[in-house]
């Protein structure tokens, strides 16, 4: 996204308002770091909160460059909103929640029937106008759209070297960089032939 880092902090102050309302200390400055693979990780925490909040973005292509309708496609298969993929546990429950996303992302279940589905999806959505779409993604753009439009998608924008992961809550910087390494520590950039065979 071009605006990504205007992006991450608006969400790091919206996390902060949801984590620090009714707490009687204010939110740690917000520290960042880079797992080997290249994913930026942004922690911020607020030891008096119960939950952990964690947001997953991606510097992508510009829009023009992307065929209509495929990041929001895309976006639906992997049940993200427009601004990415998003979690919110309690703090017991984040290990696992996060352990759950990172394979999410990095074995997303990209095949026809949910191809299928997601292109019915945003039809629908795009027919409604119930939320804001480019021009250029219409009803005739979307059913010109394949499988492997998606899968190109994937393997162009959706990598460790261009991915954001903003984390606020109940947790040290130590505890995310040990959680992060651990769920998204062994991710590569997609290769084509693994995606083709799915």
């Amino acid at each position: 996204m071009k605006t990504i880092k205007n992006f991450i902090i608006v969400m790091i102050s919206a996390l902060s308002i949801q984590t620090a309302s009714a707490q009687s200390s204010p939110m740690k400055e917000p520290i960042s770091f880079k797992l080997k693979n290249g994913l930026t990780v942004i922690v911020a925490q607020n030891e008096n909160s119960n939950k952990i909040y964690a947001g997953f973005t991606a510097d992508e292509e510009p829009y023009e460059s992307i065929k209509p309708g495929a990041r929001d496609v895309f976006n639906s298969m992997m049940n993200f909103s427009d601004k990415g993929g998003n979690i919110n546990a309690n703090t017991l429950d984040f290990n696992n929640a996060l352990t759950l996303f990172s394979k999410t992302v990095k074995e997303p279940v990209l095949n026809q029937d949910a191809f299928e589905t997601a292109i019915a999806k945003v039809i629908a959505s795009v027919n409604d106008k119930d939320q804001y779409y480019p021009e250029t993604v219409t009803e005739t753009s979307l059913k010109a759209l394949t499988l492997a439009d998606i899968k190109a998608y994937y393997s162009r924008n959706i990598k460790p070297s261009n991915t954001y992961l903003t984390i606020a809550g109940d947790i040290t910087v130590a505890e995310a960089k040990s959680l992060t390494k651990k769920s998204f520590g062994d991710w590569t950039s997609p290769a084509s032939k693994s995606l083709a065979s799915k």
